[in-house]
């Protein structure tokens, strides 16, 4: 019998074709996806890859790597202030985030910090897009949600601790979400641990327990709306219930246990560094991020708001989520977090060509995509030694900090808000008048450094800078012109970036 292949032409062995149509359109499909990946993360990289960026280090990166210095040295955290109030209590709330980066600058330099701030975007990145792809399992949508978020995360792309927050919170909704759904990971039981970590690295963590107690919360809301809660008493539920405990007692894992938590509720009660500090303002819409972040809640409203039966949790999430991100830029990560967790959960049913399967060779084909871009980034942006060094130069007052070290000039020192933190590392034997620290000088001296620097009615009067030693003023403070016209004070250095002026007494 001659099956119906035996009747099929034989082309002749020199012209016979051995590549299949349909693997060269898989084979292309394939990479053409590898290379929207790269990408997609390199995004983040080439944010974080920058030295020129205004500014060139975020200022409070100063005094967390003088406290990182003091905890390496001393061998302990302290109880006290040990660079500006020593009178004064203060806790060191994130001292392992301030012990890593000031060992990656004793190794590194300036470059260090950069690596950081690379390092962590990309982790971040990773953490949101797994979040997204795993509900979501059309390779398009699930890069596009990917994508929108990135470009709404890239200004708080910098070498801060939030971004751990941003990190471990985006796990922590991912394991909310997965024991909604009835599933556990190996994730889940490293949550208590994830939330060790957070504590000892950011006093955000309290956003975390917030997310955990909003799913537990919300069958109980359920019964008291009258709904029927499928999930209160579910074994999910009572798993959920038991690890929010645990994570809870975790957090009291640092060495200054529950008094971390005084920490919160100090900057939970003060509202004055939400009317001044940038990073705590609210969104201006100023930026194409910003409008991203309204794109993307918004869009969670209206697929939510389509929903056959409004979900509890998720309505709360939405909410409270776009209550923190309106209140301050800072937090505009957990409405993007938010919108992607009710986007990426809409159901939807892939084709075999619409999914994308991790292999190791795929992987890494992206590593080494990125790579190249990071070392291209690198190379074109400058990030030697020297030529970061120079930029900080132009940005804080690097010449004018080392005249005063040199001449010995005796303190107090008098500064402004934004370079406290710079001349805590670079004059350790002057405790500075102000930093970044709100919580340890309180709303009211803010304010009033405020109005003294922008040489308000009444400026001269300022008691710290009445018994000032000496003064480091930006060249262009309007405080800077005043001074040069006051009897009390005389101009001893200025450069383009500052000016030094002495008591004449």
């Amino acid at each position: 019998m001659i099956g119906p292949l035996a009747l099929a032409p034989v082309a002749p062995s020199g012209l016979r074709n051995t590549a299949s149509p349909v693997t060269g359109a898989v084979s292309g499909s394939i990479a053409l996806r590898a290379l929207m990946l790269i990408a997609l993360y390199a995004i983040p990289l080439v944010v974080a890859l920058r030295p020129v960026a205004d500014p060139v280090l975020d200022p409070d990166v100063w005094w967390h790597l003088s406290v990182g210095q003091w905890v390496v040295e001393h061998g302990t955290v302290p109880d006290h202030d040990p660079f500006s109030r020593p009178d004064q209590p203060w806790l060191a709330y994130s001292w392992l985030y301030e012990v890593l980066v000031y060992a990656l600058w004793s190794r590194f330099g300036l470059a260090g910090v950069v690596v950081y701030r690379a390092v962590l975007a990309l982790a971040v990145v990773a953490a949101v897009h797994r979040l997204v792809a795993r509900p979501e399992p059309r390779f398009l949508v699930a890069i596009g949600l990917t994508g929108a978020a990135v470009l709404a995360l890239a200004p708080l792309f910098s070498e801060r601790p939030w971004l751990f927050t941003i990190l471990f919170a985006t796990l922590t909704l991912d394991v909310v979400l997965d024991l909604r759904a009835g599933r556990k990971t190996a994730l889940t039981w490293a949550l208590p641990l994830v939330f060790v970590l957070w504590a000892n690295i950011h006093i955000q963590f309290v956003y975390g327990l917030f997310l955990l107690a909003l799913a537990c919360a919300a069958p109980l809301l359920d019964r008291a709306l009258g709904r029927t809660p499928t999930e209160l008493g579910s074994r999910s539920w009572r798993r959920l219930v038991a690890l929010t405990a645990v994570c809870a007692l975790a957090t009291l894992v640092n060495p200054y246990h529950a008094r971390l938590y005084g920490v919160v509720l100090e900057y939970a009660s003060q509202p004055g560094p939400f009317r001044f500090v940038n990073e705590l303002r609210a969104l201006e819409f100023r930026e194409p991020s910003d409008w991203v972040v309204l794109a993307l809640g918004g869009t969670a409203a209206f697929f939510l708001g389509r929903r056959h039966k409004l979900p509890t949790f998720e309505a709360l999430l939405l909410v409270a989520s776009a209550f923190f991100a309106f209140r301050a830029r800072r937090d505009l990560w957990f409405l993007v977090l938010a919108a992607l967790a009710i986007l990426s959960t809409t159901g939807a049913i892939a084709t075999a060509s619409e999914r994308f399967a991790w292999t190791w060779r795929r992987c890494a084909a992206v590593v080494v995509g990125l790579i190249f871009v990071g070392a291209a980034t690198a190379w074109a942006r400058d990030l030697s030694a020297d030529n970061l060094d120079r930029k900080v130069a132009g940005k804080y007052p690097v010449r004018a900090a080392a005249i005063v070290t040199e001449r010995g000039y005796p303190g107090p020192l008098y500064n402004d808000f934004n370079w406290g933190g710079y001349l805590i590392w670079a004059l350790p034997r002057l405790p500075v008048a102000l930093d970044g620290r709100t919580n340890l000088h309180g709303d009211e001296r803010l304010e009033r450094f405020g109005s003294t620097w922008s040489g308000a009615p009444g400026w001269e009067k300022d008691a710290d800078l009445a018994k000032a030693g000496v003064v480091i003023a930006p060249a262009d403070a309007p405080l800077a012109s005043l001074l040069v016209r006051d009897e009390r004070f005389r101009l001893v250095y200025e450069d383009d970036v500052a000016r030094v002026f002495v008591a004449r007494r």
